[in-house]
């Protein structure tokens, strides 16, 4: 930081001349940018703003009109403050200096005894000079670290908690919808710091700009039209410029992570060399091929196989470590499970929380029958286990070759995503289960649908946020109600002035009709996007 008037003052060359503030002393903790030394009347367009003045008192010497007008001259030109030596054209300071100092707002002190300027430069200098240093330092070290992370190919979870510790602050990455994708609390307990996390935000952003008063500092993450995120610092930062140029180098690194992992992502069927990849992938295409691999990796062969996916909630607190052990009691879970049913299966982890498979099923009996009895031994193996608690399992019709099972499993994947947000969790669900609510949910990682949440019920959540309303609870019963009125009120125990009141109050903010079929569409669609989030 670059020193005050008051650190300057302080300084031993300073305390030598004994250092006296006559006026301006509220205004004694502006930064000195740099310090000259002049005894000119007029230093328009020799100063640039920030300078400390120091003079022999010469522009002053012609009494309280010359004084005025040379302060003044100073304040215009942005001067950081005035330090006078007595002696050579002053023997004292004038009476009326101090009150002409607060009128112009300029920090002024004498010195009573003679001491040498070109020391006091010399020092703020080396001072200026040195916390220059320290930011270029800083931006160094910053680059390196953030470059280092890049090519470490690190998780979000690492750039967000390098980024904090740099700052030692706690940071959130949250998406459109104002959900926590990654933190790090730093020294804040994190029940503290994700509370009322989605509120909170939005009453430090509203409309996308910073309220009045707010201390949060936030950067978006992603690029224009792309922006799927913001990095927030939920705090005052001592150091601005800092704590933005981390920010900033944070979500270029948050970016460019998300730029690979969709790449990486569109390859990894192609990159896997497991079978049940192969399947989904048709590096496999011969059937007979398929149960020959399928046969050596213990599948017993049958006419009849069906798709299962099982997925748990992934928790925002939960570290890699500790997800890969809940991946990996999923995975064991779902193999005990069929082989206590007496079923066969080939399983593998597909990505965070999910378990995917394919299982043989016997020629004779229900698949619907196979499938319950493997349910029932997962809710018996993942019932009680930390991480693994409501669980859901998708499926897909069953199929006579192994090839057409695996693809069945998107639909079954596609299925479990969408048990996620049910009511009911620890069951089977099928596609007969889920409709519309399964396309939101397989769109609901998708900025452009988080963004069309938002539009369509972003003004409202804000003023739910600010007002403690929670008019988008009666929203969302009238539209189950199918905007009914009356049943809406029959449900809410509202009168039906103050149903009509809310009702109006509703499509006020979010200026549309309620009475239109398609604005309830779209409403309630914006709504699964929100559940499903």
């Amino acid at each position: 930081m670059q020193p005050t008037i008051r650190e300057v003052l302080a300084l031993p060359v300073m305390a030598t001349g004994r250092p006296h503030v006559i006026g301006g002393r509220e205004y004694l903790d502006r930064p000195v940018r740099w310090v000259h030394i002049s005894d000119l009347a007029d230093l328009t367009d020799l100063i640039e703003g920030g300078e400390l003045v120091l003079t022999t008192g010469l522009p002053l010497a012609g009494g309280a009109r010359q004084a005025s007008a040379y302060l003044a001259m100073l304040a215009e030109q942005g001067v950081a403050g005035l330090v006078i030596e007595l002696g050579t054209h002053l023997k004292t300071a004038p009476d009326h200096l101090g009150a002409l100092a607060d009128s112009a707002r300029l920090p002024v002190a004498v010195l009573s005894t003679k001491i040498r300027f070109i020391e006091v430069t010399q020092q703020v200098h080396r001072l200026i000079v040195a916390d220059q240093y320290d930011e270029v330092e800083f931006a160094r070290t910053t680059h390196e670290v953030f470059t280092s992370l890049n090519i470490a190919r690190a998780s979000i979870t690492d750039i967000v908690t390098r980024a904090a510790t740099t700052l030692g602050a706690p940071l959130v990455l949250e998406d459109l919808s104002r959900h926590v994708l990654a933190f790090c609390a730093v020294d804040t307990p994190t029940a503290q710091l994700l509370d009322q996390w989605a509120e909170r935000s939005r009453l430090h952003d509203s409309a996308g700009t910073p309220t009045s008063g707010s201390t949060w500092s936030a950067v978006p993450v992603g690029v224009g039209s792309e922006r799927w995120g913001r990095l927030v610092l939920p705090m005052q930062a001592p150091n601005a410029s800092r704590a933005r140029m981390v920010l900033e180098r944070a979500a270029q690194s948050l970016q460019l992570h998300r730029m690979i992992q969709q790449e990486r992502d569109a390859l990894v069927v192609h990159a896997l060399g497991g079978l049940l990849d192969d399947l989904l992938s048709g590096r496999i295409t011969d059937d007979a091929e398929a149960q020959a691999r399928a046969s050596a990796l213990g599948l017993t062969s049958s006419t009849r196989y069906v798709p299962l996916s099982v997925r748990v909630p992934r928790r925002p607190d939960t570290d890699a470590l500790g997800q890969g052990e809940i991946d990996r009691r999923l995975l064991a879970a779902v193999r005990q499970a069929a082989a206590a049913a007496g079923q066969s299966a080939i399983a593998a982890i597909r990505r965070e929380g999910t378990v995917s498979a394919i299982m043989s099923c016997p020629a004779s009996g229900s698949t619907d029958a196979a499938l319950n009895t493997v349910c029932t031994g997962l809710r018996e193996r993942l019932t009680g286990h930390g991480g693994a608690e409501g669980w859901v399992a998708g499926t897909a019709p069953a199929a006579q070759s192994l090839i057409a099972a695996a693809q069945g499993l998107t639909e079954a994947e596609h299925v479990a995503d969408v048990g996620l947000t049910m009511p009911d969790a620890n069951r089977l669900y099928r596609s007969t289960d889920v409709r519309l609510r399964g396309l939101v949910a397989l769109l609901r990682n998708d900025h452009r649908v988080q963004a069309f949440a938002e539009t369509e019920l972003g003004r409202l959540l804000d003023h739910d946020a600010r007002t403690g309303d929670d008019l988008s609870a009666l929203l969302r019963t009238h539209l189950d109600c199918a905007g009914s009125k009356t049943l809406t009120a029959r449900l809410t125990g509202l009168s039906r002035p103050t149903l009509y009141s809310r009702l109006r109050t509703i499509e006020r903010i979010l200026r549309v009709s309620l009475e239109s079929a398609e604005s309830r569409t779209s409403l309630h669609t914006a709504l699964m996007i929100v559940d499903a989030r």
